[in-house]
């Protein structure tokens, strides 16, 4: 085995074990080893890497070079999430993500850059069908910038009098992320469009979450109005 490929396997396992710094310090010797042929996995690797480290300048110009030198779907995805990221949702970020999906179906980055291009047209159903494809492949998604934003969308349609849309899009994710303010937040829209069955339900599910006293005496009137 070449000295290019010792390096880039032990860059892998550092970064597989969350060890970006190592990871980091292996790409870059790897490269260094690297024949003409060569240096493409470990560039991709590092580029990775950088983003781990928030150096995201470095990852963003690396992840462009590949694009356009050695592409591949995991770089079309790579990139193309991190465009999507700055707000970077344009025609070219979109077709990336798509183009990634094509090739490799099972990308979740490539799910999650197409979520902020839905997100930003507000085709917010689309969005969060692609932000589920991205979690159940593994991607990483902060559950409470999830919640926040969901919340609001919802507010949006709650807005324009059409709880049944809010009620909807709740939907798509409750079950995925099945912790206490999703479920009382599908509860609350089920009850505000009239679907009181469907509340009632949610709101026993948070039951078993909750101390006595505060929420949880809220959500047992919540219960009981409904029943009355």
């Amino acid at each position: 085995m070449s000295q290019y490929l010792l390096h880039y396997d032990r860059a892998r396992e550092f970064y597989d074990e969350g060890n970006y710094d190592g990871a980091k310090a292996a790409a870059e010797y790897a490269l260094a080893k690297a024949g003409p042929s060569e240096g493409a996995e470990a560039k991709l690797l590092l580029a990775m890497t950088l983003r781990k480290l928030e150096f995201d300048d470095e990852a963003i110009q690396m992840f462009y070079e590949l694009v356009s030198t050695t592409p591949t779907a995991e770089a079309y995805a790579e990139y193309a999430l991190m465009c999507a990221e700055r707000g970077r949702c344009d025609a070219e970020c979109r077709d990336l993500a798509t183009r990634a999906i094509m090739e490799a179906p099972d990308l979740s980055s490539a799910y999650i850059a197409l979520f902020w291009c839905d997100s930003t047209d507000g085709n917010y159903s689309e969005a969060l069908k692609n932000l589920r494809l991205g979690l159940h492949r593994g991607a990483e998604f902060s559950e409470s910038r999830a919640f926040e934003m969901i919340r609001g969308w919802c507010q949006e349609a709650c807005d324009q009098n059409d709880p049944a849309r809010a009620l909807a899009l709740s939907g798509e994710v409750v079950e995925l992320f099945n912790s206490l303010d999703f479920l009382i937040m599908h509860a609350r829209l089920a009850e505000i469009a009239g679907e009181y069955r469907t509340a009632v339900a949610y709101y026993k599910r948070t039951l078993n979450m909750l101390r006595p006293g505060g929420l949880r005496t809220d959500v047992l009137e919540a219960i009981a109005r409904i029943a009355i």
